[in-house]
């Protein structure tokens, strides 16, 4: 039986021709005394692999892996989508009420918010400003196909027409609900002709 206490490890290395394309692990050899004499174990040599792309399971379960993560984040961004439409929609409705208020003290007549109601709601989230006497519509906004705002809903409560006069006040206070999915927004007037826009 050999002895395997006395084994000393001894590193080496070989060099070896570039055109070979072998490789050479760096493994230590073991020289085994045996009654004087000296064993070398060998050193198994691999000729060196290359790849050169990635494999059909690879790739698969890559596009698995973005699908799964496209799934996941679509329903956010249509959620963020909306209430950023729904953010625009009501800075616009909150501009032109205020606006109606400008238009009543410049022509020194009543000013008119109002909408078609269908529904409960306002017919293709439309309203218009308009004189209370003559009728001449100053200001019309679609809300729903008149730009980028995508589907939009218009309410206003507790009551559907607004009148605004030339002193700065009107004939009721109302909130105008603007919806898109699950977004909300809400545009408060005042009689004392304030407008803000509520969360």
């Amino acid at each position: 039986m050999p002895d395997f206490s006395r084994e000393t490890p001894c590193h080496f290395s070989l060099k070896v021709q570039p055109f070979l394309n072998l490789e050479y692990r760096a493994a230590p050899a073991l020289f085994l005394r045996e009654r004087g004499t000296m064993r070398i174990r060998p050193v198994l040599w691999q000729r060196r692999q290359s790849r050169g792309g990635f494999t059909l399971v690879e790739m698969a379960f890559a596009f698995a892996i973005i699908g799964i993560m496209s799934l996941m984040m679509i329903p956010r961004i249509q959620r963020s989508m909306q209430a950023h439409q729904t953010r625009r929609a009501a800075i616009q409705v909150a501009g032109d009420v205020e606006r109606a208020f400008t238009l009543a003290g410049r022509y020194r007549k009543p000013m008119r918010l109002s909408c078609v109601v269908v529904g409960g709601v306002c017919n293709n989230a439309t309203y218009t400003i308009a004189d209370r006497t003559g009728g001449t519509v100053r200001v019309s906004r679609d809300l729903k196909n008149g730009g980028d705002l995508g589907t939009m809903t218009v309410v206003l409560s507790p009551v559907t027409t607004v009148d605004i006069f030339p002193s700065g006040v009107s004939t009721a206070a109302d909130t105008i609900i603007v919806s898109s999915g699950a977004s909300i927004r809400k545009v408060y007037v005042t009689t004392a002709g304030q407008v803000r826009i509520l969360p």
